[in-house]
């Protein structure tokens, strides 16, 4: 096993004499800020509308649309911060990844096309209001209008 597959905490002594890392906090925090996302977003998503909501009394797991819709726009910011936090603690990483100074030349070409080609994509299409993203704004609708 080399150095660097070593559990730095084997023990609940060296755990407890193990530094703070904010490389091991921006990672989690990036993590567990996106699933809180991805289960808001998808709560927003099939909330009906503001006045049927409030109307019907929805509630989804103990929390109103208003509060998932805080919730949500809370976990982004939180997002947006951590993810900064992160690109900067990472950014020799993350620049040896784009960039060989010895060979002088671009690395990972594919990774970086295939990576801008779909955000590109994603971003026309949802300019363009075409499928698939059109899809899903007809299906948050329909989610939103309590299936009418």
């Amino acid at each position: 096993m080399s150095h660097s597959d070593q559990d730095p905490c084997p023990t609940p002594a060296a755990r407890k004499q193990a530094p703070f890392s904010p490389r091991a906090a921006a990672v989690f925090l990036v993590g567990l800020s996106f699933l809180v996302m991805v289960v808001s977003g998808l709560a927003v998503t099939v909330a009906p509308a503001g006045r049927l909501a409030r109307e019907l009394d929805w509630s989804l797991l103990g929390l109103g649309r208003t509060q998932w819709e805080l919730l949500h726009l809370s976990m982004g910011l939180l997002f947006i911060g951590a993810g900064g936090w992160h690109i900067w603690l990472h950014w020799p990483v993350i620049r040896n990844l784009l960039w060989s100074a010895a060979a002088r030349t671009l690395c990972h070409r594919r990774e970086l096309a295939l990576a801008v080609g779909l955000v590109g994509g994603v971003i026309v299409l949802a300019i363009l209001w075409w499928p698939p993203v059109s899809w899903l704004d007809s299906l948050a609708a329909w989610f939103r209008t309590g299936g009418r």
